[in-house]
């Protein structure tokens, strides 16, 4: 009997959505994982490097290692172009792999929405290393200050530009390990009238409440025109000092998507109810790379259901079964402001406390606890231990031991 030749089957992106697919994926497949990085990161937690709760190796899993493991095959190259008619995806190197079926799961790229300077002189925030350029710069803007007399110390002005989650979340963490740093000025920049708009308005206000007595600014309904080595300058002619710019405002697809993305939109490519574009049957997308007809927040944990829903359907696509709807289940989601405040938000309603920095730190624990299992044994245990212990040390029992129960009660509330 002859052997049936192994369908061929292409992840584009292996973190959230695509890394869960290849660990669904048999290897009765002859399955291909192309990513650009040599480790998945778990990103909802990168802001953490700036306070020095979180080290980068805590975050990250090395993916050869795990999707060897899975036995697939991983290819460390940057994809660019993908060729929906001929099946082929063209690598950096020009090496073309042609696919039966192709999983797209690269998530977004930075967007400066064409503002000059950004790229050359504001920092992205999309990476580990992203977040430890900045953490560096920030310390060798602090060094070389403080190496003046202290009479002359100028204010060093760090901009955060992009007042949505990220935004948030990286001034939380600035103010948790700065708060007593004078020298430090931060101001988050936004052209909304708020921050965090796809949030109630409500948990806007709070923050904002929350911030005042730090160094902390915000300017909002601010069109920027152009970034600069040390300032910012804005449509209405004005400007501002900029020491460090920190990018969080936008994302887009990868440029290597145009030719697949026919709907022309830049937060993600049209898909159906099971996960297929619209052009290409055999072509899938999961989890920030999808855009299905009724709009989901960009969450981890969406892309963690997205990315196994992906893969049962191009397993039945190819064994010419019917396929599966996705049906979206609604996420809660953890909003962290430092060690000033927590933010648990369902729907409208928006619970804060300091005590539920333990939750979404219990999120990431599990999480990655998940992921953990598809390395070999020993690294597994040995990185669930090293990423509880620091947590413990850094954070959890550091908020513990300096909460004082006025505080708690003061911050914890229904908004």
């Amino acid at each position: 009997m002859l052997n049936r030749k192994k369908s061929r089957i292409i992840i584009v992106g292996a973190n959230f959505a695509g890394l869960t697919a290849a660990a669904k994926l048999s290897k009765s497949h002859d399955v291909t994982v192309i990513d650009s990085r040599q480790n998945f990161q778990w990103t909802p937690n990168i802001h953490e490097i700036l306070s020095n709760v979180k080290k980068e190796s805590a975050l990250s899993l090395n993916l050869e290692t795990i999707i060897t493991k899975l036995g697939h095959r991983f290819i460390n190259q940057t994809v660019s172009s993908i060729n929906g008619d001929l099946q082929a995806v063209t690598l950096d190197d020009k090496q073309v792999l042609n696919y039966d079926a192709l999983l797209i799961a690269s998530g977004h790229t930075r967007s400066n929405y064409d503002i000059k300077g950004a790229d050359k002189y504001a920092y992205g925030f999309r990476s580990a290393d992203d977040v430890l350029q900045i953490h560096n710069n920030i310390e060798v803007l602090l060094a070389t200050n403080n190496g003046k007399n202290s009479s002359n110390e100028r204010p060093i002005h760090i901009n955060i530009i992009g007042g949505g989650f990220t935004g948030v979340e990286v001034l939380g963490e600035l103010l948790r390990k700065y708060a007593t740093n004078k020298q430090l000025h931060f101001t988050v920049i936004d052209s909304a009238s708020r921050l965090v708009q796809a949030l109630p308005e409500k948990l806007s206000d709070d923050i904002l409440e929350q911030c005042k007595g730090y160094q902390a600014q915000f300017q909002f309904n601010r069109k920027i025109t152009e970034v600069k080595k040390s300032s910012i300058h804005f449509d209405d002619k004005q400007s501002t000092k900029s020491d460090l710019t920190i990018w969080t405002a936008g994302s887009k697809l990868p440029d290597y998507l145009d030719s697949i993305n026919t709907e022309g939109s830049v937060s993600g490519l049209a898909v159906n109810a099971y996960l297929q574009t619209n052009e290409f049957d055999n072509i899938f997308v999961a989890g920030d790379s999808a855009s299905l007809a009724k709009s989901l927040p960009k969450q981890a944990s969406i892309a963690l259901d997205m990315g196994p829903h992906a893969a049962r359907n191009i397993t039945r696509f190819l064994a010419g079964k019917s396929l599966d709807r996705f049906k979206f289940k609604s996420k809660p989601v953890l909003l962290s402001l430092g060690d000033i405040n927590t933010y648990f938000v369902q729907g409208k309603l928006v619970l804060a406390s300091p005590m539920l920095a333990a939750a979404k730190e219990a999120v990431y624990q599990f999480y990655m606890a998940r992921l953990s299992t598809l390395l070999p044994f020993e690294q597994s245990a040995f990185g669930l231990a090293s990423r509880v212990t620091l947590s413990t040390e850094k954070l959890l029992l550091a908020e513990i031991l300096k909460l004082r129960p006025r505080v708690l009660i003061g911050r914890s509330k229904v908004l």
